[in-house]
């Protein structure tokens, strides 16, 4: 398969909206391969010492992770490449967290052909990465991430309440970009 022919999907979101569990979901259902957030394992951002400069790392770590997993799809001849992040998380949390964007988010901005956006509608569950547990902070940057995402070519709103109901409705989205792209 060539790599050109492998559909690219970035799942979007604020914290603790179900990006890694629908991120593995839909890879496997849709026989792709799933790209993990590079900041989930990254040192910097574990200890709490994340700078704008680590967020410009992340991005080029995880365009190169992307890029990669879309070679490595085209040769298993994979549908897709489900990438558990994207350039406008990065993007929101610069802007968020040290009130600038980050610099070198061009190649992952322009990686997806397809963006999901989960909303926040699944309960917050602790973690040490997390800092909003309010679910209004949740809603009030999820609005800059449906505004970001609305000025996309394809993308699409996952904002069921269960986990098994978000993966049909990417499943549908798939589905419906690749019956409207060409």
């Amino acid at each position: 398969m060539n790599a050109s022919a492998v559909i690219r999907i970035a799942v979007t979101g604020v914290e603790s909206t179900g990006k890694t569990t629908l991120t593995e979901a839909l890879s496997a259902r849709l026989g792709g391969l799933a790209v993990r957030e590079c900041a989930r394992y990254d040192a910097e951002v574990i200890a709490g010492k994340a700078t704008l400069a680590t967020l410009e790392r992340l991005a080029q770590a995880q365009a190169d992770a992307c890029e990669a997993a879309v070679q490595q799809a085209a040769t298993a001849g994979a549908t897709c490449v489900v990438s558990d992040t994207d350039a406008l998380v990065l993007q929101l949390w610069g802007e968020h967290a040290f009130d600038q964007t980050p610099a070198g988010l061009g190649r992952l901005q322009a990686w997806p052909d397809l963006t999901l956006l989960c909303a926040p509608t699944i309960p917050w569950e602790a973690d040490p990465l997390r800092s909003m547990p309010r679910l209004e902070d949740r809603v009030a940057l999820h609005a800059a991430y449906a505004q970001a995402v609305a000025a996309l070519p394809a993308y699409a709103i996952i904002d069921a309440t269960m986990h098994e109901k978000r993966l049909d409705q990417a499943v549908r989205a798939f589905q419906n970009f690749v019956v409207n792209r060409d």
